[in-house]
């Protein structure tokens, strides 16, 4: 077992779990926050994870105040959260995706067009995306998000959408600085309801989500690009509706700019907007219908291996009756959920997928980053590829060639950066 820390200095350095390793492996990029959150942060950073050495190379310019949960684009830009530059006070349904370069010029633009002014623009929506990941191509990035509009009608469901990137959309000014233009096409993929019938397929809030696969899973001879997400679904439980998370997975056309059959792509004044033709979402698990009430819910932010054979999440298995919260797999063609993980203890942080798909990194009771190996002649066989710690590791992130794990360990307060070899977990 081997750990390095490589950052020590008082700077919060939170990698919130995204695309935080450049390309080559040789930085993980951080934002700032602290306690305040992203609202109160204006900063990001990066790490060189040979050296240690700490770079900011991103200030917000006043009066924006919000930014974080970056993740690398290419090897000289990153795609953040961002407040509005106009200065209306950041929260979830008011921010947007900016591209960033890494070089220090303060450089930006956005990635995403918003409009919230009617009639609402087809490849703008009208609220804030957030939690941006870029696919292996760089082409299509994924998010979740909150619909301004709606939210004042009473309804804040958070959807998951996705961006074309080369497709300018265009939005007329408005007096308050709330519309931007952004480089891409963007459409939401979910269509959340606020009061899902109980036992159907319905669904009122969508996140934790992520791709499948570099390019897609293997769908007949082709491959299909596709994101997968939780699903809020509803059950009845002693005569109440009960909301529990499962795993859902939505197929991604590679026209978005067909209207579907539900609405219009950019909404209206009462209504969500809609997703594209194509955009077909199909229920993975049924969690939420276990006789057993103790084992009901998926949890975690889903991550898939590089070929798109499985997607790993979080749920409870009971053992001589004794229930902890393990690592399980999904395949994206459906069938039933596979336990990788039998840790005492259970797992304390969101799973991550290496790349190569040869294993799964979490982190266990005992503050440690265990490696499953998804290997069919080992699978499931836990390897702890860090010594035990009280401050227990999150945020695990895995560089491009499956070879080193970073994560962030809380000490004295500080969001700091480690670093730990997988090897021992690949075998």
């Amino acid at each position: 077992m081997s750990e390095r820390q490589l950052t020590r200095d008082a700077v919060q350095k939170d990698l919130d779990n995204n695309i935080n390793f450049s390309s080559d492996g040789r930085y993980v990029v951080f934002d700032c926050r602290g306690e305040g959150g992203i609202n109160t942060n204006t900063r990001l950073g990066y790490v060189d994870v040979r050296t240690g050495k700490v770079t900011i190379f991103y200030t917000q310019r006043p009066p924006a105040l919000g930014v974080g949960a970056a993740s690398f684009l290419t090897e000289g830009s990153v795609v953040a959260i961002h407040a509005l530059t106009s200065g209306a006070t950041y929260e979830q349904t008011v921010r947007g995706g900016m591209i960033i370069s890494t070089d220090g010029t303060g450089h930006c633009r956005w990635l995403d067009s918003r409009n919230v002014t009617p009639p609402f623009t087809p490849g703008a929506l009208r609220g804030g995306t957030h939690k941006h990941e870029p696919d292996a191509s760089g082409v299509w990035i994924g998010f979740t998000y909150n619909d301004h509009i709606m939210k004042a009608l009473g309804q804040d469901l958070r959807q998951v959408g996705v961006s074309r990137r080369g497709v300018r959309v265009e939005v007329p000014d408005d007096s308050h600085g709330l519309n931007f233009v952004g480089e891409s096409f963007t459409v939401l993929l979910t269509a959340c309801v606020p009061e899902p019938k109980p036992g159907s397929d319905e669904y009122r809030r969508a996140e934790g989500d992520c791709w499948v696969g570099r390019h897609g899973y293997a769908k007949g001879s082709a491959h299909q690009r596709a994101r997968a997400f939780r699903g809020a679904v509803v059950v009845e439980e002693d005569g109440k509706p009960t909301a529990y998370s499962d795993m859902f997975i939505v197929d991604v056309p590679d026209d978005i700019t067909v209207p579907g059959p539900s609405g219009p792509l950019a909404g209206t004044e009462k209504a969500f907007p809609a997703p594209p033709k194509g955009a077909i979402v199909r229920r993975l698990t049924r969690t939420a219908e276990a006789s057993d009430r103790r084992l009901r819910g998926v949890s975690g932010h889903l991550r898939a291996d590089g070929s798109g054979t499985w997607i790993a999440c979080l749920a409870r298995a009971a053992v001589q009756d004794v229930v902890t919260t393990q690592v399980f797999v999904v395949s994206p063609v459906g069938g039933e959920m596979r336990r990788l993980s039998g840790l005492g203890g259970g797992i304390v942080s969101d799973p991550r997928f290496s790349p190569d798909g040869a294993y799964v990194a979490a982190c266990g009771a005992d503050g440690a980053v265990y490696a499953f190996s998804t290997h069919p002649k080992s699978w499931g066989r836990a390897v702890r590829v860090t010594p035990p710690n009280d401050a227990p590791a999150h945020n695990i992130v895995i560089s491009p060639d499956s070879a080193l794990i970073a994560y962030n360990r809380n000490l004295s307060g500080v969001e700091q950066v480690f670093v730990c070899d997988a090897q021992g977990g690949r075998a």
